[in-house]
């Protein structure tokens, strides 16, 4: 079992590390000859991931800007039976507070790997997140396991290094989810894989420009450290 810190990282979550029972699952498929970057986001029972998010709120109404900051830390638990949810993984997830240090559970997530694609479900909406054989697709549906409307996922930077503040995360891929900037909308949706960690950065902007100023969100999170079995 391997602890990693990025950019030195490190509060309390880390006394829970040496209570955690590292479930024996492992990630599927895998091919023994061809690399189909199924490594781009392991799933293994037992991965722990610990993000820093910032967020930024705009509210038109109140001419006001809130700013928030979190960790969210996300356990990998082992797969699902029942509930027509056979075969995911579920990811439970707690958000603590700098103010606080109080501990909150957040809504879980589950998660399936198939040969063709990973599958992220949240709020009971299916979104495909990745597409294998990775960079033999560059775009793709996310939306095609749902009935949201198509929402074109595009695949960028594959194999390049990408840089989080001091740390070097080398052999990554780039997905924008969205993209509109124009005068009434800015949107940018965007996660970054680094082959063998998983995610390790996530932007989500949405701001609608009124005649009375800016609403909505701006929200960032960076992979900080994670524990693996």
């Amino acid at each position: 079992m391997k602890l990693k810190i990025v950019n030195g990282y490190l509060n309390c979550f880390i006394a829970s590390f040496l209570l955690l029972s590292v479930a024996c699952s492992k990630d599927e498929p895998k091919d023994g000859s061809i690399d189909l970057g199924y490594d781009f986001y392991p799933i293994d029972s037992g991965w722990v991931r610990v993000y820093q998010v910032d967020s930024i709120a705009f509210d038109d109404n109140s001419q006001t800007i809130d700013t928030f900051q979190f960790i969210l830390k996300e356990n990998t638990e082992g797969k699902i039976k029942g509930q027509n949810l056979d075969g995911y993984q579920i990811v439970n997830r707690l958000v603590q507070t700098d103010s606080n240090q109080i501990t909150h559970i957040r809504s879980s997530i589950f998660l399936m790997k198939t040969q063709n694609n990973l599958q992220r479900i949240e709020d009971n909406v299916c979104v495909v997140k990745l597409v294998f054989p990775i960079g033999n697709t560059t775009s793709w549906n996310g939306n095609m396991l749902n009935n949201l409307g198509r929402r074109t996922f595009t695949m960028q930077n594959i194999g390049k290094p990408f840089v989080n503040g001091d740390t070097i995360f080398n052999n990554c891929i780039t997905v924008q989810e969205a993209l509109t900037n124009n005068l009434v909308e800015e949107i940018l949706v965007k996660s970054i894989y680094c082959k063998g960690l998983g995610l390790v950065d996530f932007t989500n902007n949405y701001i609608n420009t009124q005649q009375t100023g800016k609403s909505g969100y701006k929200i960032h999170q960076q992979l900080k450290y994670y524990y693996r079995p």
